[in-house]
């Protein structure tokens, strides 16, 4: 009982106030920094939003994540509707393995065995037929999704860690099993 009596009269010595009143001022000031900080990061990426495009991707990729980078990239390249040029983080060799990889950011695979590319309107599968399947392209959530001309749309889920593209997970035309792509050429 007597350490809650020892509270109750308990008051701070001039010191212990001047401590507390300048803590009190120094974080309010860190918050007053903080939020013109963030206001100048906002007219920021505003003005490069329209002045260089493709730097205002490449830094939202960076600094935010590769989910909101996509939903930026979809909306800028008016990947809500099917067009025939794949997105540019598509585009190249990719090699697809029945089992996930673990690879090194940045790393490739060592060999680019069943390799599947995507370019401006076509899927090239070269293992399964030399066929050009003629496509279209469209991003919806986390996914592009790729038309085929007169057969179905298949889904391409991104799979990515941070600012980076991992791998892709899809079931290729023709097949039944879901395979996992990683770059292998540009």
């Amino acid at each position: 009982m007597a350490t809650s009596r020892q509270w109750r009269n308990y008051r701070p010595s001039r010191g212990e106030l001047l401590v507390y009143g300048v803590s009190l001022v120094a974080i309010a000031i860190y918050f007053a920094v903080l939020h013109d900080l963030n206001g100048r990061a906002e007219s920021y990426f505003k003005d490069l939003r329209v002045s260089n495009p493709e730097l205002y991707l490449t830094q939202i990729r960076e600094s935010r994540s590769f989910p909101v980078y996509l939903d930026e990239y979809r909306t800028m390249r008016g990947y809500d509707s099917f067009k025939p040029a794949a997105p540019s983080f598509l585009v190249g060799r990719w090699t697809m393995q029945p089992e996930p990889l673990r690879l090194n950011p940045g790393t490739t695979p060592a060999d680019c065995a069943h390799p599947i590319t995507f370019d401006y309107g076509i899927l090239l599968m070269l293992e399964s037929s030399s066929e050009a399947f003629r496509v279209s392209y469209s991003i919806e959530g986390q996914k592009v999704l790729v038309k085929e001309a007169g057969l179905n749309t298949f889904p391409v889920d991104l799979v990515s860690y941070g600012a980076r593209l991992d791998h892709l997970e899809f079931t290729p035309p023709g097949a039944t099993e879901k395979v996992y792509a990683y770059e292998c050429a540009r």
